[in-house]
């Protein structure tokens, strides 16, 4: 899809079959609660963690063994994923891409729901990412966000409260 009107970026903006709204969302929720591991490990860092951008904030979490070596990758292929969407707003990833990226997430995040299982289902039952539905990629998402939360709470922080 190309947009050369602003009739078409306005259907891309409210097509409600696109998979780049709860991608994006999903980035937004796991970069906060990256932010919150640096806050939780040292208070201190909280003004850095703030200025850094998004692969820099999953390095950081890597170096001070907030996430694992199998999280990091996971979420760097995230990044990757959300990098297009931001640089080109047509992007649709392929079932391929998504697959790829579900597979590591779930060799990386404990899939409390099973989630990630679902969404690796539904994307070998289907014939193109057309066909995939937001939940699929909320679920990865919940699921990182678990396992992020977990360790965050494991790290002295309250299980509700920031």
């Amino acid at each position: 899809m190309t947009i050369d009107s602003f009739t078409k970026l306005y259907e891309r903006a409210v097509d409600l079959q696109r998979l780049m709204s709860p991608f994006i969302t999903g980035h937004l929720v796991v970069e906060f609660l990256l932010r919150k591991l640096i806050q939780i490990y040292d208070v201190s860092l909280t003004q850095h963690a703030d200025d850094l951008k998004h692969a820099r904030l999953i390095s950081l979490n890597h170096n001070i063994s907030t996430i694992t070596d199998a999280q990091k990758d996971a979420l760097v292929g995230i990044n990757k994923i959300r990098n297009k969407f931001a640089h080109r707003i047509t992007h649709e990833p392929t079932l391929a891409d998504l697959k790829t990226l579900f597979i590591k997430c779930k060799d990386a995040f404990s899939d409390f729901t099973d989630g990630i299982e679902q969404g690796l289902s539904e994307i070998d039952g289907a014939a193109s990412v057309d066909q995939l539905e937001e939940w699929e990629i909320h679920e990865l998402f919940i699921q990182i966000a678990y396992d992020l939360h977990h360790v965050y709470h494991n790290r002295g922080g309250d299980i509700e409260e920031f």
